[in-house]
């Protein structure tokens, strides 16, 4: 007995059996007719990559020696079958493939098969078999001329209720409607406006949110925002973020836009009047020249100018388009018949995005008497040659 209790005693255990399993199946098409040909698409895959095995020595019921040993496991496959149940007849496919899978590889089959008379849900069985392990039965639903159901779903629909159209510096009120255009409710809807880097910035509240909102109703969220004053002239769309949840519980996320037109308005004014020659005299002609700044955030088109002074000569004057911070000159050429302090007008019309506009500036032309700049030059001739006669006057006295 002594002898037989020193015999070590060896223990041999080995890892899970083998495994193959199916990873997909589809088939084409989705719905089949009655009688029809489909095809049905499976994938195979070795399940079990490697297995372990453990043998350990014992010397009575004590543990003197364990050793492992891990190895590659390939799957002998003996047949794939798929077994119509007396519904489906299976047309091509059936043996079409017979041998190993390696670790972790996968094999892709197909089987043509033709539906029965009759409309229904059918499962033929894909039947494998493995030799040395467990064979596999994996049921295909194969759908002939039965109505998928169609979950209903929510729609939503952002509308503006105008096109504002405003210009740089200006504050504007507009509003979004939200309404579910869809079949079922939208859950836990939220709605918001994000301005991004342009140069528009909401006053009050952006956003808008609703627990429920039912198909067929809507929301409105009016918004006020300000335009900044250096933002060039253009059509922008704000982003609008839209959150909601279905009935299944999935979240949703769209986007829509919130369109805003912006366009300068022009402002012009009188910036410089003169006149070549500097001095007008009586009797002479004459150029008037005035300069009209446009001192507005938009471009002034088809600008001119037209004077009521009781002269001849060109009494309008065409410019043409002024950008804002520039200015450009009427020229208006005449003669002087009559000396004297001439009041008149300079009347200049516009136009912009945001129709027709007319500035109105009064203004006064002064003619002197003809031949008053000679006389007025010898006056002055006379006037320095006493003053220096004058002074060398007083430093003789002095000396």
């Amino acid at each position: 007995m002594l002898l037989l209790v020193a015999i070590p005693c060896t223990v041999a255990a080995s890892a899970t059996g083998s495994s193959v399993i199916v990873t997909s199946h589809v088939v084409v098409p989705d719905v089949v007719m009655p009688g029809d040909i489909a095809l049905v698409h499976v994938t195979i895959e070795n399940a079990v990559a490697t297995s372990t095995r453990t043998e350990s020595v014992t010397h009575t019921n004590i543990l003197d020696k364990s050793t492992s040993e891990s190895r590659d496991v390939y799957l002998v496959i003996g047949s794939v079958f798929l077994d119509g149940r007396k519904d489906i007849r299976v047309l091509e496919g059936n043996s079409a493939f017979s041998g190993v899978l390696g670790p972790g590889q996968s094999m892709g089959l197909s089987f043509l098969i033709q539906a029965p008379e009759k409309s229904g849900i059918f499962f033929p069985q894909l039947r494998i078999r493995v030799r040395g392990g467990e064979s596999v039965i994996y049921p295909i639903p194969v759908n002939v001329n039965v109505p998928v159901y169609s979950m209903k779903k929510p729609t939503i629909q952002v509308s503006q209720s105008d096109l504002p159209m405003v210009a740089p510096g200006e504050t504007f009120e507009t509003e979004l409607s939200i309404t579910n255009i869809g079949e079922s409710a939208a859950q836990d809807l939220l709605v918001s406006v994000s301005m991004g880097d342009l140069m528009i910035s909401p006053v009050g509240p952006a956003s808008s949110a609703a627990p429920v909102l039912a198909p067929g109703s809507d929301l409105v969220l009016p918004l006020s925002l300000r335009v900044g004053k250096d933002i060039e002239p253009g059509l922008f769309d704000l982003p609008v973020a839209i959150t909601y949840t279905r009935v299944d519980g999935s979240a949703r996320h769209e986007t829509a836009v919130c369109a805003v037109d912006v366009r300068g308005a022009s402002s012009l004014a009188v910036s410089q009047v003169r006149t070549d020659p500097i001095t007008v005299s009586a009797g002479e002609p004459f150029d008037l020249i005035i300069r009209l700044e446009n001192t507005g955030t938009g471009r002034a088109n088809s600008v001119s100018a037209k004077i009521d002074l009781p002269l001849s000569g060109t009494r309008e004057a065409f410019v043409g388009s002024i950008r804002p911070g520039n200015d450009a000159p009427a020229v208006f050429r005449l003669n002087a018949e009559n000396d004297g302090d001439i009041p008149y007008a300079v009347t200049a019309r516009y136009s912009d995005d945001y129709g027709d506009h007319e500035l109105l500036q009064p203004m006064v032309l002064v003619v002197r008497p003809k031949g008053m700049d000679g006389a007025v030059i010898a006056v002055v001739i006379i006037l320095v040659i006493a003053g220096a006669g004058y002074y060398l006057y007083r430093r003789r006295v002095q000396g």
